[in-house]
């Protein structure tokens, strides 16, 4: 069984065998995507939208794993709540998630990566651009 739909149907408050009934049902999460492919995402999201924060967190594979994530994240004070949906937009093909950031505010990755543990998913690496080069950091519980 796939964690990510199943946790996310019991932290809505489903009993065990609901949630399992309930997710045998549902499609299949999308697979993993390669780093390759994850890098050119992140470039083209970083290139087209300004103040932001890409994140890929491991695990993030159906629609339904946007509820624990975007509750987490978007509680962070310098998250943009007014821009994607309520701050957080998520992509399960690329397991990316986007975060608006407020303009002039500063990101504290540590906070990032403890709200998406906490969401249940493990925070791996953040993508910025430094004069036009992406980078990506590898991010841990201690970042």
């Amino acid at each position: 069984m796939k964690v990510c739909k199943f946790v996310t149907l019991l932290f809505a408050g489903m009993s065990s065998l609901m949630a399992t009934q309930l997710y045998s049902e549902e499609m299949e999460p999308n697979p993993e995507a390669t780093e390759e492919v994850r890098m050119a995402a992140a470039s083209e999201k970083l290139n087209k939208e300004a103040d932001i924060v890409v994140i890929y967190a491991k695990g993030l594979c159906c629609p339904s794993c946007a509820i624990g994530v975007r509750k987490m994240v978007s509680r962070l004070d310098y998250v943009d709540r007014k821009r994607f949906n309520n701050g957080v937009d998520l992509d399960t093909k690329t397991q990316l998630i986007t975060v608006a950031i407020t303009e002039s505010k500063k990101v504290d990755l540590d906070s990032f990566s403890k709200a998406i543990f906490e969401a249940g998913y493990d925070p791996v690496r953040s993508y910025q651009l430094k004069k036009g080069k992406l980078l990506h950091t590898p991010l841990t519980m201690d970042n």
